[in-house]
């Protein structure tokens, strides 16, 4: 061979290249898996082994040539050769010395060798020095990597803060994402880390490269809190009071604008609420952000409303809310109907109404428990067999009952003057609550422990079915439902424990529920599966009245009001809501019905005309108990919204017909709870 000539042929040459191309490809991508999950140990092995193999190489190469070097001893030569590899780390290489003319194109295979230790070497360093690049710079790269998601029609997730909800969140939305596979929809997780003003460098500074040396303690934690790699961690700031233009300048993102002006990105707002409803304002302030919002607020009030009235892609959260809303439509088996006792024929076949009251406690009183109480209140109001409410009492302890019965008595005027509310004086857990518990036990249908502590919550909640199950209580028609935002092993193995102590043979007496992992994900904070319930509902409404309007219409229509924009609005979601709560009541009512009732139903009229059923059989009458319970969930359900009975007027929530169903004056109002029933029973609600 010439000694100008390349020593390997061109084909071995780019087989070759394609191989070390696929290894270097997977080799990198195991590091990048090693430097997310901080397996240090891993990459030091990993280091010591590219280092000997480097030394290695060099060892023989040396002791192939005619060099300096190898006169001396082999002491010498393995340091020497040491150093030779690490200098590979930095992208140098002796390679071009004397050593390639005297050993590498004599040596075709020790050339390959060399060549591809030092590329492995190279990409290993590379992907070092890039993850441990000041994070502003990693940042850039990232954005401009992934810039096309924020042009294209693609699902965009951008998280302001970095918060326990907002973790919980983007875990849910990063699983449905690795469950569905196909990633052309999906966009990008983005969080943005917003630290105090003292937190924030304009400059890179020797801090920055000295943090992102020594760890990536948020960027490891996110990663293993989340299962996933699929997301990027930005620095931003929080908004000074005044003088910013933009969201995007507020909070030190303008290279996210692009993500802020697509329809199809989502912003969570998920921190405290004070800086929630600032940055909130902020957003909407600026005309050039289309983003849907979600936004976190302690409790739902008349303010807050106004933002999801006059901005229909705002979505505010109230997390107590959201637990109980979870029971309401996701856990059918906890509602009310299953712990009264419902009247039957000789047949056992149900006839409508119940043949017992319902009797409920609320153990605490601050925003769970309020929004418990609404619950139940819509719920747990039943027709009996003179066509009224049977008797209902809802008991209420708190240890501050006096600030929170004011406030949600200021909220819900409806509720004042209904003497099924008790309001009993006395601490929970105190002598007097528990005189109270034993003296109302046995007619106690289902209680909510929210006192604000889980812990407390269990240990309460425990007692209290100990207390009815020594007692002599039936359990069969009892639940116990217990606030815990988080739900462990020891917990769920306590709760476990006494349920099949004291009720082994029934369904679960203590039921946990507002736990993060059940409420926390993306279509419990969406409402997407909800709307979709709430529409199929009122097509199903329409079909049976024979109707032509559709849940898009309605709300073109509405909000397109040119006189009164905001009344519209309000009607608007009035409306949606009564439809998602016929939903969500869907199974009570046909537990009252009874399975051979459909038919029946079909014979109901779409419009009134001087009869809400052609005749007066068994079935006219049956039928008519299921109208009045529809009227009376609906007159309970407004009631709990802070509605009042009077003239209409959408804006001071009045409505006319809050009052019994014999007491409505114009039979045509009345009729629309039989259609009401004609669509719970005749039409396919659930899968439509």
């Amino acid at each position: 061979m010439h000694p100008t000539e390349f020593p390997v042929s061109t084909p071995v040459m780019a087989a070759w290249v394609v191989f070390l191309g696929v290894a270097v490809f997977f080799f990198v991508r195991f590091v990048k898996a090693l430097l997310r999950k901080n397996r240090r140990g891993v990459l030091l092995l990993f280091f010591l082994t590219l280092l000997v193999l480097g030394a290695a190489i060099h060892v023989v190469m040396l002791s192939l040539s005619n060099h300096t070097v190898t006169q001396g001893n082999w002491a010498q030569l393995v340091l020497v050769s040491l150093v030779a590899a690490l200098e590979m780390f930095v992208g140098h290489t002796v390679v071009f010395d004397d050593i390639i003319a005297a050993v590498v194109f004599h040596e075709p295979g020790l050339l390959l060798a060399y060549l591809t230790v030092f590329v492995l070497i190279l990409a290993f360093s590379i992907e070092l020095v890039f993850q441990m690049l000041p994070r502003r710079l990693q940042d850039r790269l990232w954005l401009s990597r992934h810039r096309r998601s924020a042009l294209a029609d693609r699902k965009n997730h951008v998280f302001i803060g970095v918060t326990p909800h907002a973790k919980r969140l983007a875990q849910s939305i990063l699983r449905e994402w690795e469950s569905d596979g196909s990633r052309g929809d999906q966009g990008v997780v983005m969080f943005v880390d917003l630290p105090g003003k003292e937190d924030v460098h304009t400059e890179i500074s020797i801090g920055d490269i000295f943090t992102s040396l020594v760890s990536h303690r948020k960027e490891i934690s996110l990663d293993e809190e989340l299962g996933s790699d699929r997301f990027v961690l930005l620095r931003g700031r929080m908004p000074a009071a005044h003088g910013e233009e933009s969201f995007e300048s507020a909070v030190g993102l303008r290279r996210l604008s692009d993500w802020f002006r697509n329809e199809r990105t989502s912003v969570y707002i998920l921190g405290d609420e004070a800086d929630n409803i600032r940055l909130l304002d902020l957003l909407l302030a600026d005309s050039g952000v289309n983003a849907k919002v979600f936004c976190l607020v302690d409790r739902m009030s008349g303010t807050h409303a106004g933002y999801s009235a006059e901005r229909g892609r705002v979505r505010l959260i109230d997390p107590h809310q959201l637990a109980v809303t979870h029971v309401k439509f996701q856990k059918p088996e906890w509602h009310p109907i299953h712990t009264v006792e419902v009247a039957r024929d000789a047949e056992g076949q149900p006839l409508g109404y119940v043949a017992s009251g319902f009797h409920a406690l609320c153990v605490g009183f601050r925003d769970t428990g309020q929004e418990a109480l609404r619950f139940l209140y819509e719920f747990g109001s039943f027709v009996g067999k003179n066509r009224k409410r049977v008797p209902t009492t809802f008991d209420i302890f708190d240890d501050d009952m006096e600030s929170h019965r004011g406030d949600f008595l200021v909220r819900y005027p409806g509720l004042r003057k209904d003497k099924a509310l008790v309001w009993n004086e006395g601490a929970v857990g105190s002598d007097r609550f528990w005189q109270r518990y034993v003296d109302i036990v046995d007619t106690l249908n289902y209680v909510v422990v929210a006192t604000g502590d889980p812990a407390r919550n269990i240990e309460v909640a425990v007692r209290l079915l100990e207390t009815a199950a020594k007692s002599g209580k039936d359990l069969s028609r009892f639940l116990i439902l217990v606030r815990a935002q988080q739900l462990d092993e020891r917990t769920r193995g306590i709760l476990d424990f006494y349920n099949r102590t004291y009720h082994p043979d029934g369904n679960p007496v203590l039921c946990p529920f507002g736990m993060s992992e059940t409420v926390w994900n993306l279509a419990s904070i969406s409402g997407k599966g909800m709307k979709e319930r709430a529409a199929r509902f009122y097509a199903a409404f329409q079909h049976s009245i024979g109707g032509n309007d559709t849940w898009e219409k309605r709300a073109k229509r509405l909000t397109s009001r040119t006189e009164n924009h905001v009344e519209g609005s309000t009607e608007l979601l009035r409306r949606q809501n009564q439809d998602l709560s016929c939903s969500a009541f869907l199974p009570s009512m046909r537990v009252l019905a009874g399975p051979d009732l459909a038919e029946a139903a079909t014979r109901i009229p779409n419009v009134y005309a001087g009869s809400h059923y052609p005749d007066k059989s068994a079935d006219a009458g049956h039928l008519e108990y299921l109208a009045i319970q529809s009227h009376l969930r609906w007159t309970t359900s407004h009631l709990a919204a802070g509605y009042v009975c009077g003239e209409r007027d959408e804006l001071l929530l009045r409505l006319p017909d809050l009052t019994d169903y014999d007491a409505v004056k114009d039979a045509r109002c009345n009729h629309f709870d039989w259609i009401a029933v004609k669509t719970y029973l005749t039409e396919d609600i659930e899968t439509s």
